[in-house]
């Protein structure tokens, strides 16, 4: 039997202990969206920065949408999963073109928007307009799984629909914007991954994990596999003091620059094949002395990037940028991480 959820404790606990967060001022329905967006794989502390930045920059829905796709890119740099910036852009245009500017209120409305899956649009409905609609996120599924003693695998559609179930019998109608934000909040401060704080916890006396001492059980996962890890060789071109970059058009990082980058292993790929490689991607080079290397860890691999010298062809289909350029236009974070470390052996 499934147990009763004491939600009007967890309501008083999050009116006492909420975080001052700055959307909560008002609710606005773009600033809850941007923090949305923004919080999703990155933690509210890492994300404020961000937050601050991209809305002095885009301080309204149409300025977001009026904006050139590059300059939205740049404004998110190092965030990282940037197709939710690209997703985000057409979003708003979307709004802003057959919705008169106006962030529709339902999650029914808001799912059919770009970018908008089942977890934002339940997010913002219910944030932003108190829609009676639950939220399920990482620290919702650690709270819920610990309380009902949830055994099932948590990454499955299935055990996810069982616990939308849960938590949507659970909310109290009138409240969805204080129940889901306090099941975040708790999972955030206080039912934590590691060493939860369950004596200050609200839901203690009812919760299955802490009655059993079973809290590092829950919740159930899959373990993951070890991220692989990709190298790739660097070509930094080099004249007269600019860097010559290429622009992404693949759905990784798509519309960011950065030097090309040949994709190769180590233990099979001598330095003929890679230039092989390259002139198949359209570059015709030959590669130099490795002057360094750089890497930068991604959710599903690492890229380790062999930055070398090359000689090109003066015809090489690229385009310059100055030092001062180059900080205008967006970049990777492993395309930032190499112009440091150029800048600093003063290769240019």
């Amino acid at each position: 039997m499934v147990s009763p959820f004491p939600s009007r404790l967890l309501l008083d606990w999050f009116r006492r202990n909420q975080r001052p967060l700055p959307w909560r001022k008002d609710y606005s329905p773009y600033h809850v969206w941007v923090s949305e967006i923004m919080s999703q794989q990155t933690r509210i502390e890492q994300m404020l920065p961000y937050y601050d930045r991209f809305l002095s920059q885009f301080p309204t829905l149409k300025s977001l949408a009026d904006a050139s796709p590059e300059k939205v890119l740049k404004s998110w740099e190092g965030l990282g999963y940037y197709s939710r910036a690209r997703n985000f852009h057409a979003a708003a245009r979307q709004v802003v073109n057959e919705h008169g500017g106006i962030i529709p209120s339902t999650k029914e409305e808001l799912v059919q928007l770009r970018g908008f899956g089942s977890y934002i649009s339940s997010a913002v409905a219910s944030i932003a307009f108190n829609e009676d609609v639950c939220v399920v996120d990482g620290n919702v599924l650690r709270v819920a799984s610990r309380y009902w003693g949830i055994k099932e695998d948590v990454s499955k559609p299935a055990t996810r629909k069982k616990m939308e179930s849960l938590l949507q019998g659970a909310l109290p109608p009138g409240s969805a914007r204080e129940f889901n934000q306090g099941m975040m909040e708790l999972g955030a401060l206080v039912c934590t991954p590691v060493s939860p704080s369950c004596g200050e916890c609200p839901l203690k006396k009812g919760c299955f994990a802490f009655i059993h001492s079973q809290q590092d059980y829950f919740p159930v996962k899959e373990k993951k596999k070890k991220p692989s890890t990709k190298h790739f060789a660097m070509l930094v071109l080099v004249k007269d003091g600019k860097y010559g970059l290429v622009q992404r058009t693949t759905q990784l990082l798509n519309g960011m620059w950065e030097f090309p980058m040949v994709e190769y292993s180590p233990l099979h790929d001598s330095t003929h094949s890679i230039e092989k490689k390259a002139a198949a991607l359209g570059y015709s080079i030959r590669l130099k002395e490795e002057v360094g290397l750089v890497s930068h860890a991604y959710s599903h691999f690492t890229q380790e990037a062999h930055l070398h010298r090359v000689e090109y062809s003066p015809t090489i289909s690229v385009e310059w940028f100055s030092p001062s350029h180059v900080k205008g236009i967006p970049l990777s974070r492993v395309q930032q991480k190499a112009l440091m470390f150029l800048r600093e052996k003063d290769i240019l």
